[in-house]
């Protein structure tokens, strides 16, 4: 027995040796390489942050009994002492008032169409075609969307748009007799309406908002003034949820508001005051730059309350108060370069690139790096030698690697 397992483990380590020799024959001949094309990359350099926005507001009370119908969508400019909203006594009034809408700007359009026939303008079919695919591109946009803040006025150039073309293909078009049908239907409209309504207008000018969430009086740029980064704290931690209140409409006065959150002291290391930074909130396609307004320390809290500017007026921003978001200190572009490549001759860090049959070394300058890569300038030239390129063939493994060395 005992001779068995002699034989047993003196074939054990017969195969054992035999492995090892073919690794280390492979291993120091060279035959082996792998092998990686470089590609541009961009790395973002980010913080989790949860902030709050800070605005000039001044809220509208509506009536509650009846339907509201509002004048403006959200984020329209509202002038001063214009009329923001309607309160009808049911549905069926506001839907009325919008057929007559409807058919008052239709007749609008075709009579538009028909003046210019009557002028010496000349517009080429193609270019009414242009016209008439750019409006029919634009409702399906807005569509897909859901943004219709932009529907009706669509609908009308489209319809003065095919009336015209109809004009200048057919020369006998005359729309007289339709408008006066339309305009007909439009009076027989009219005598119906017997809507009752209380009307809302807004003492300001600014931007338009068709409800509140209770902290315009909360979250204002005064109170934003006193705030520390203690305070900031606990107001996020009190927000609940985004509640929307149509008991009011409001108007956003000024298109400057302050979106404010707070860091460690070593967070706040990557922000300088002056500097712009974009922020990537949730839900929304595009970055949003802002300003940096200011870095307030708070020393027993160890933290810094960070105020950013913006400027930008949309749905979204408007609509949002405390929100959670990404904040981009710092983009870097460059080449992506596996950390197992990286060699290093005289002290130099560089790549093997193969050129044809023989290696070469080539130089790169670290701007980013991360567990698994680094990023290396693309647009570096060193004193000496010759840098990484874009779509180079690096080794990313291999030993026994030296300048000129075949492969």
């Amino acid at each position: 027995m005992s001779a068995r397992l002699m034989r047993a483990g003196t074939a054990v380590l017969a195969v054992f040796l035999l492995v090892y020799v073919v690794f280390q024959l492979t291993r120091y001949t060279g035959s082996s390489y792998s092998y990686q094309t470089v590609y541009e990359t961009t790395v973002e350099d980010t913080l989790s942050i949860t902030g709050v926005f800070f605005r000039e507001e001044q809220a509208v009370e509506v009536g509650q009994r009846g339907v509201l119908s509002c004048n403006f969508s959200v984020g329209d400019k509202v002038p001063i002492g214009a009329e923001v909203a309607r309160l009808y006594k049911n549905q069926g009034a506001i839907d009325l008032q919008r057929e007559i809408q409807s058919l008052e700007d239709t007749i609008a359009s075709l009579q538009r169409a028909q003046d210019a026939a009557k002028t010496s303008e000349a517009v080429l079919p193609e270019t009414l075609n242009a016209q008439i695919a750019s409006y029919v591109s634009q409702l399906i946009q807005a569509r897909d969307e859901e943004d219709f803040t932009s529907v009706q006025s669509l609908r009308s150039d489209l319809t003065e748009s095919f009336a015209r073309r109809q004009i200048i293909v057919d020369a006998g078009t005359d729309y007289s007799g339709e408008i006066s049908d339309l305009q007909s239907e439009l009076d027989s409209l009219k005598a119906r309406d017997d809507a009752v309504y209380t009307t809302y207008t807004s003492g300001v000018a600014g931007y338009f908002v068709d409800h509140v969430d209770g902290y315009e009086d909360t979250c204002t740029p005064e109170a934003l003034a006193g705030m520390t980064a203690s305070d900031l704290d606990g107001l996020v931690k009190g927000y609940v949820s985004y509640a929307a209140d149509a008991s009011h409409v409001k108007v956003v006065t000024d298109h400057v508001w302050q979106f404010a959150f707070t860091v460690t002291e070593d967070q706040a290391l990557s922000l300088a005051e002056g500097r712009t930074v974009r922020v990537r909130f949730p839900n929304r396609a595009e970055t949003v730059s802002m300003t940096v307004q200011e870095l307030r320390r708070d020393a027993e809290a160890g933290e810094y309350l960070v105020i950013l500017q913006g400027d930008l007026i949309d749905s979204y921003l408007l609509t949002s108060r405390a929100q959670a978001c990404e904040l981009i200190v710092a983009t870097y572009q460059g080449l992506r370069v596996p950390k197992s490549a990286i060699r290093y001759e005289d002290g130099v860090p560089g790549v093997y690139v193969v050129l044809v049959d023989k290696m070469y070394f080539r130089r790169i300058n670290v701007i980013y790096e991360t567990a698994e890569y680094v990023v290396s300038s693309d647009s570096w030239t060193p004193e000496e030698g010759a840098a990484l390129k874009l779509y180079d063939t690096v080794i990313v493994e291999g030993v026994g690697l030296y300048n000129q060395k075949d492969v």
